[in-house]
């Protein structure tokens, strides 16, 4: 009798930690590294653009933002994703008219490294973050010593004129590293994912 009352104790602890351990993972936050970024999606509709890599055009200059809008880049830094992929993080502060197409260009002392392309703005006003990817499965941008910018654009779609651009230091230390150059189905730089939730 008494060792059946040892034999079910054990079985009710055992039951009780495989309860708390279920607990434990089912309140654990998933890994939020490819999440898209919820205040682009507000903004232009999307998050996923158009990439070129090495392109031949040269970033836009600065052009002050309209009457009606606000444009404010408060930082660009190198940074990580949750699981550990080389990121830039962006955070900027925006009102915006309907209409231009966003653009990104990441450049190495004032050469574009990385243009990308997505989506026209929308009425929108509030903070804007998000992250694009260097570094992925064995893909990643080659970056070396210099100095690394970020140029953030909207163009009119009908003349191609620039309505409002901004040039903003990035900041932060360069990833170390290198990979095989990003293919045509790479995720380095192809969406614009959410910032951590440290930041949001």
């Amino acid at each position: 009798m008494e060792g059946a009352s040892v034999t079910l104790k054990r079985l009710v602890g055992l039951l009780l930690a495989l309860v708390l351990a279920a607990l434990a993972v089912a309140c654990e936050k998933p890994d939020a590294s490819f999440t898209t970024s919820p205040s682009v999606l507000a903004l232009i509709g999307t998050t996923a653009g158009n990439v070129a890599f090495n392109p031949s055009e040269t970033p836009p200059q600065e052009v002050p933002e309209p009457a009606g809008w606000k444009f404010d880049v408060g930082n660009a830094r190198f940074s990580t994703l949750e699981q550990g992929d080389a990121s830039i993080q962006v955070v900027m502060q925006m009102a915006s008219r309907p209409g231009p197409a966003f653009e990104l260009w990441f450049e190495r002392d004032g050469k574009a490294l990385v243009r990308w392309s997505g989506g026209s703005a929308r009425p929108y006003a509030g903070a804007v973050c998000f992250q694009v990817v260097l570094k992925h499965e064995g893909e990643a941008l080659e970056l070396g010593p210099g100095k690394y910018s970020f140029v953030l654009a909207f163009r009119d779609p009908g003349t191609g004129e620039i309505v409002a651009a901004k040039r903003v230091p990035v900041v932060g230390n360069v990833p170390k590293g290198t990979g095989a150059a990003p293919g045509a189905d790479s995720k380095v730089f192809k969406d614009l994912l959410g910032c951590p939730r440290s930041v949001i």
